[in-house]
């Protein structure tokens, strides 16, 4: 969210919130955490008070290095309050989460039910949307299929391998070293990134947001008409192939793109998460304030699932 000037003190009585400021690019010592003016809501906008809210890989790119317009405040998912109504709520895809109080249009509002905490609703926005555009819409997921989730400590990784499982599917996932035992107290299967079974697998479908050399072992990973689905490549995206490989398990690479979030998609995964079919995992909570620790955490691969900062 870019921040407004204040109005004039003398005609205008201006009331502040706390929020996390970037005013340029760089490490996550560029964090700043700040009072700003009360966000004036424009039109068709209203009021969200914030209690919870997810960090995205989006956010540390925009604060890394593609932010361009300053001062600006981070974050696109959480979890609060209707300033209007009281109404519990989930914020996705909108801009400025970091912080006490955001302005919003309706159509980035979802209604949670009480057995959804905001924590856990600022977990699910973009992670669990993009988790389940890849492998429901696009990788046509289904009951008894062998699913292969690469990088499965990392939000999008842990919701592909909260939907692979609720779908029935045999869910594969690997990490580092130190977070395998994690992965199998989830009831996957853990491997580490050059496992050799990753050959052997045979998978149906397989969700690859690390790129480098990780893709060669996903598309080795595929059996016959699979389905490698790219949102994107946090290692790098240059990668290396053997076409042969592709071409004679007739296997589809498909790269997501800007994913859209239904309000039908959201309204399931919400409901599915009430009732305990979907749970996601939270590493840690943190104070508004330690913004820049959690992007640090995230940036030195040292987390297992979402990262939530608490106002």
């Amino acid at each position: 969210m870019k921040l407004m000037r204040p109005p004039d003190s003398t005609t205008h009585k201006v009331r502040f919130v706390h929020a996390v400021v970037i005013h340029e690019t760089g490490g996550p010592e560029v964090l700043r955490y700040e009072e700003v003016p009360d966000p004036e809501p424009g039109e068709g906008e209203l009021l969200v008070r914030i209690e919870a809210a997810g960090v995205n890989h989006y956010d540390i790119n925009l604060r890394a290095m593609t932010a361009s317009d300053f001062p600006l405040i981070l974050g696109s998912d959480g979890g609060g309050v209707r300033q209007d109504s009281g109404e519990r709520v989930l914020v996705t895809r909108a801009s400025g989460t970091y912080a006490e109080l955001v302005a919003v249009t309706e159509d980035k509002l979802w209604s949670i039910p009480d057995s959804v905490s905001a924590s856990s609703a600022a977990a699910l926005g973009v992670p669990y949307t993009t988790a389940w555009w890849a492998l429901v819409d696009l990788g046509e997921l289904k009951e008894g299929d062998t699913l292969l989730v690469q990088a499965g400590s990392s939000g999008t990784g842990q919701a592909s391998i909260d939907i692979g499982r609720a779908f029935g599917a045999t869910v594969y996932a690997t990490a580092s070293e130190s977070k395998l035992d994690r992965l199998r107290e989830l009831g996957v299967e853990p491997l580490a990134y050059d496992d050799p079974k990753l050959s052997e697998l045979g998978a149906d479908v397989v969700f690859d947001p690390v790129g480098g050399e990780v893709f060669a072992r996903s598309v080795e990973a595929l059996g016959q008409g699979g389905r490698l689905l790219i949102p994107g490549a946090v290692d790098s995206p240059e990668v290396s192939l053997n076409l042969w490989s592709l071409v004679g398990k007739q296997a589809r690479i498909i790269g997501l793109g800007n994913t859209p979030a239904p309000r039908e998609t959201l309204d399931r995964i919400i409901e599915m998460t009430g009732n305990g079919e979907l749970s996601p995992v939270i590493d840690r909570e943190l104070p508004l304030e330690q913004a820049a620790e959690g992007h640090r955490a995230i940036e030195a691969r040292e987390t297992f699932g979402k990262v939530i900062l608490k106002p």
